[in-house]
Formats: C-alpha cells, sequence, structure tokens
C-alpha cells in the first residue's frame, strides 16, 4: 500500500487578501470615518442633557399638536436665541405667519440675525409648497447656522402626503452644510430621514405678579413634556424612559 503525500494548500493570510482587493478597489475595506457632529445647544437644560443639542449638518422634526400651547415655540425661540447671541444667522420660514418677533425679542433673539420669510398665502398646500420652495433655497445657498421651517399650523393630513424622497432630498443637501435644519410639524412624517425627533406636548405656563394690575401678571417659566422619538446623535439618550420634563424661565 502506497501512500499518497498530503497535497500542499495555500491559504493565503488575511493581509494577503487585503492587499489585493485594496490593489483592485482602493478602500473598499476601510471603515467609514465617523465625523463626530456639531451641536447647538437649545439653552433649556433638561433638553440638552439629554440629546445633547440640535445636531447641525442634519434634519431634526419638532413635532407637537397644531393650534395647541405645547411649549415647541418656546424651544424654538430658545435655540435661536442661543445661536444669534454666539453671532450665527438664522432664518425661518413661517408657512402660516405665526412668528412673533415681538416674544422673540423678549426670549433672547437678536433679531438682527434673524431673516423672517413670510409666505403670505392661506392655510393649505399652496402655503406648504411655498414654504418648501423657500427652505430649499435657504438650505442650497447657506450662511445661516440654523434654518427653522415652521409648519406647525398645516393641516397633519398635507404633512402626511409630502413624499418622502422631499425629506431625503432635504436631508442629503444639508449633510453637507453647517447648518441645523429644524422643520416644526402636527405630526411625525421624515421617519428616518431625520437624526432628531423631539415630540413636544403639554406645556404649563408660571406666571409672577399680581392679577389685580394686569401689566403686572407676567409669564416667568414655562414647562413642557418631551419625548425623544428617535436619536442618532452622538450623544445617546441616558434613561431607559425617552421622556422628560423640560422648562425655560426668565428673569
Amino acid at each position: 500500500m502506497v501512500r499518497c503525500p498530503t497535497p500542499y494548500i495555500y491559504m493565503p493570510t488575511f493581509a494577503a487578501i487585503r492587499a489585493h482587493v485594496e490593489s483592485r478597489l482602493p478602500g473598499a475595506l476601510t471603515p467609514p470615518v465617523s465625523l463626530e457632529r456639531e451641536m447647538i445647544r437649545t439653552g433649556i437644560q433638561a433638553v440638552d442633557a439629554r440629546t445633547g443639542g440640535i445636531p447641525k449638518g442634519a434634519l431634526t422634526q419638532l413635532c407637537a399638536p397644531g393650534n395647541s400651547s405645547s411649549g415647541k415655540t418656546t424651544l424654538l425661540l430658545s435655540t435661536m436665541a442661543y445661536m444669534t447671541n454666539q453671532g450665527e444667522f438664522c432664518a425661518t420660514v413661517d408657512a402660516d405667519d405665526c412668528f412673533d418677533p415681538a416674544s422673540a425679542d423678549a426670549a433672547g433673539v437678536e433679531l438682527s440675525h434673524v431673516l423672517w420669510v413670510r409666505c403670505r398665502e392661506k392655510r393649505g398646500m399652496r402655503s406648504l409648497e411655498h414654504a418648501f420652495k423657500a427652505a430649499d433655497i435657504l438650505v442650497q445657498n447657506g450662511g445661516f447656522g440654523l434654518i427653522a421651517v415652521d409648519l406647525g399650523n398645516i393641516d397633519e393630513n398635507l404633512i402626511k402626503k409630502v413624499p418622502l424622497t422631499t425629506w431625503f432630498r432635504f436631508s442629503r443637501v444639508v449633510e453637507k452644510m453647517p447648518t441645523a435644519l429644524v422643520v416644526v410639524t402636527p405630526v411625525s412624517a421624515a421617519q428616518s430621514c431625520a437624526t432628531l425627533t423631539l415630540n413636544v406636548a403639554g406645556s404649563e405656563v408660571r406666571w409672577e405678579g399680581t392679577c389685580e394690575v394686569s401689566h403686572a401678571h407676567l409669564v416667568n417659566a414655562v414647562e413642557f413634556q418631551v419625548e425623544v422619538m428617535r436619536a442618532r446623535t452622538r450623544k445617546a439618550v441616558q434613561s431607559a424612559r425617552p421622556e422628560f420634563t423640560a422648562s425655560a424661565q426668565w428673569a
């Protein structure tokens, strides 16, 4: 009985395989570099502690029931105040003519650093279309640290009709810009296209002064509930519960 020698099988090393693949497809096996997003502080301690703030180069949804006192405006104005006081410029696309410059000024927003785009259309699809066109121009041209698109009072059935491709296009364009794109909507619509989605509801206003004199009865603070619906930011939600209470207070 003659034994045949065991054939020698050549097994290339991982380094050899990698070198061979890289020679044909440069960078194919190189893991992508994870870029840390710059975060904008909202100026509201509870929100910043849980989310790290609002991400630049990303689409953020701020969802709240339309025509109700939820705290969404307080959160947005607080963020704009932080940005403008840092010397950055903000733009707000006002789909339903809701922006109040006096309230923004009282919240600490430097109005000379704010571009206010008023769609001046009746509620409906026309107003929605004008808001998206204005937002597209602002995002494409750059120059703003924050672009807020307020669709909060647009009928949620119209918001649901916005194609997902529209949200995807906005998210892809803004990711190349040093800009935070914040869309206020009555219902979550951007789905996975949004890096951060916050659901804001149930605000409670605290007053100071006396009711006997009307002009001496002033708003002291606003407390509202926030739920983190989606977060793909570097700072994860620390608690197992995504809901928390936030408040903004004025001196």
